[in-house]
């Protein structure tokens, strides 16, 4: 009885948590949130670039280590997008809030893909690991970015 009377405390402390940080979230101003987002993608980008350029050295400990970084920065997706959190800065389709469900889904894609890439990259099959990584725009990046984001302009 009283170890049940703790995990019931345990986990509406949680839960009380998640709610104050989704609360906070959405009282931010819109601006400070496109620029969250704007520079988590940023270093989304980053994290990207470095995986490439460490399959062409084979490195895969580096490969699992920044897999790593994108699965922690996926989780983090969907709590800086606050219904109303649009300006003229952002590249956010109104699409996001209006299929909220596929939009959270396709956060919880690119989190499962990075640890397929992650987990792939510990075992040390370079071939293994580049055919995640091959794969992982279409199957991670692109299930956010084709449906919820504004292309960027064609030069």
């Amino acid at each position: 009885m009283k170890h049940s009377t703790i995990r019931v405390t345990v986990v509406m402390a949680g839960l009380g948590l998640l709610t104050a940080f989704a609360t906070a979230q959405a009282q931010r101003k819109p601006e400070e949130l496109v620029a969250d987002r704007q520079a988590l993608m940023k270093e989304h980008g980053d994290i990207w670039k470095n995986i490439q350029e460490s399959a062409k050295a084979n490195n895969l400990p580096v490969i699992a280590t920044d897999a790593d970084k994108l699965a922690d920065n996926a989780k983090k997706i969907p709590s800086l997008f606050p219904e109303g959190s649009m300006t003229e800065k952002s590249k956010a389709k109104p699409e996001i809030w209006q299929k909220w469900p596929e939009f959270e889904a396709a956060a919880q894609k690119l989190e499962a893909e990075s640890v397929k890439l992650r987990d792939t990259a510990k075992t040390g099959n370079a071939e293994a690991t580049g055919a995640v990584i091959k794969d992982f725009g279409r199957n991670a990046c692109g299930t956010c970015h084709t449906p919820f984001r504004v292309p960027p302009p064609r030069s």
